[in-house]
């Protein structure tokens, strides 16, 4: 982590640079595809054999976290899917990443192959391709002095390329998906890389499945995440919901990060679905430090 100068004048700012260090150590340094609530809504974030698995459509998510605190970290997604012909669907999907000074941006093209393997069950293999780009305004950084410090960049924008694979197992009432959003450590593409770290690929595994309860067209769905981070502290994220004839869908979850979540998805009959959900919570290894965030999901099938 790049050691930054900031000019502390009270206690409070003693406070809100402790967050913020803490904020830029957590979240600077890692991928842009991450820590959405609604995984299995969002799949293609990070596995684009998602394309097309569900035919045409389009969806926009928006999540903040560290709620109270100003420029905590904020995500934007959108995401576009095409119908598949001749058994491939091409995708779209931008990323956005903010966290203080730092912004990084994922642009990327999707396509997956779709195999069917009898029934209704069918195999999609998926690629990603595309770039991220980074933007650090220094000049947003209160410091004391303004002489030049070796260890702050002169110039905090960087592009560099993003390539990744994934594929999707699917049944009518189970799923698994495996993934690596993104094998290139950006390190190995930028010049200068003082706001850019070491980001070995992580991996991505998602699983789900539907049991009809019997009752009232009702189905439980419980679903179980993991994110595998290299020479980093694995994280997993476990809950189910419950859906009322496919039109109400309520649940919550457990991350092992320390934060519990719960979530509310309405869908309608003619296409758009939105969803709303919320984490609270203490994260691991800050038990001085309680936060919570939401999670807003809007989607359209045509």
């Amino acid at each position: 982590m790049v050691g930054f100068i900031y000019s502390i004048n009270d206690e409070n700012m003693k406070i809100k640079f402790l967050i913020f260090s803490i904020l830029i150590s957590l979240f600077s340094f890692s991928q842009v595809n991450e820590n959405l609530l609604m995984e299995r809504f969002n799949m293609n974030a990070f596995n684009p054999a998602y394309v097309g698995s569900e035919g045409r459509q389009v969806s926009f998510t928006s999540r903040s976290t560290w709620q109270g605190i100003a420029q905590a970290p904020n995500i934007s997604y959108f995401f576009y899917s095409g119908n598949p012909k001749k058994n491939l669907s091409l995708g779209a999907s931008v990323i956005s990443n903010k966290v203080f000074i730092d912004r990084r941006t994922l642009y990327a093209i999707d396509a997956s192959y779709q195999i069917t393997m009898g029934g209704s069950t069918n195999l999609f293999l998926g690629i990603k391709g595309g770039a991220t780009s980074k933007i650090t305004d220094i000049e947003g950084l209160d410091r004391i002095t303004n002489t030049a410090n070796p260890a702050i960049s002169t110039d905090g924008n960087a592009v560099f390329p993003v390539v990744g694979f994934g594929a999707l197992f699917k049944t009518e009432k189970f799923f698994l998906s495996a993934s690596i959003p993104n094998f290139l450590n950006p390190i190995k593409f930028v010049k200068d890389n003082s706001f850019i770290g070491s980001e070995k690929p992580n991996t991505y595994l998602l699983a789900g499945t539907s049991f009809d309860m019997g009752v009232f067209g009702s189905k439980i769905k419980p679903f179980f995440s993991a994110k595998l981070i290299p020479d980093g502290e694995n994280q997993t994220h476990i809950g189910s919901t419950l859906d009322f004839k496919n039109f109400v869908e309520i649940g919550a979850g457990y991350k092992s990060v320390g934060y519990t979540n719960v979530l509310l998805i309405v869908k309608t009959k003619f296409g758009l679905s939105a969803a709303y959900a919320y984490d609270f919570g203490v994260p691991s290894g800050q038990a001085a430090v309680t936060r919570s965030g939401n999670e807003i999901f809007l989607k359209f099938n045509f």
